[in-house]
């Protein structure tokens, strides 16, 4: 079974230059605990450039995010605010993981969970071949699946925590 098959589609993002309290009640309001973090980018002129031209009539202000890192919870709590840091001017730039666990969406299942067990992730990002956010696959979305392996993802995880 492919990835794309189980995964979470709607993704909510949060821009790099956005400040923590900004990202915080995102995170409250959408009811997620981790955002993907993403910046605007200009897409160079491609056919896509020319059917968002040829759609809308004109060049868009952002043609395109990608994805620079993620930000969660815990990073807020444990990376920000018990540094002292301050949530009204931090950016989300600066407590990011710009090392995240990621799979794509045509990837086997369980190649997906080799990644979760490896990484000792929770949750992936899932990016198509042109390497953009196409969902999340977390071991929720598995475990509707498949109740032996997220099992298994999440043992291994909660070893990890009683040993940190």
């Amino acid at each position: 079974m492919q990835v794309s098959e189980i995964m979470t589609r709607l993704v909510h993002t949060v821009r790099a230059d956005a400040t923590l309290e900004q990202a915080s009640v995102q995170l409250r309001d959408k009811c997620v605990g981790f955002l993907p973090v993403v910046e605007e980018a200009m897409v160079s002129d491609t056919e896509l450039k020319q059917a968002v031209i040829d759609e809308i009539g004109t060049v868009p202000v952002v043609e395109k995010e990608i994805l620079v890192g993620v930000l969660g919870v815990r990073d807020i709590v444990v990376r920000a605010i018990a540094l002292g840091m301050e949530p009204k001017t931090t950016r989300v730039s600066e407590i990011m993981h710009q090392d995240f666990a990621h799979c794509y969406q045509d990837d086997d299942v369980a190649e997906a969970l080799d990644v979760m067990e490896q990484r000792k992730v929770r949750r992936l990002i899932v990016l198509d071949r042109e390497k953009e956010v196409a969902g999340v696959l977390s071991v929720s979305d598995i475990s509707a699946d498949d109740t032996l392996s997220s099992g298994e993802i999440l043992k291994a995880l909660s070893q990890k925590a009683a040993r940190n």
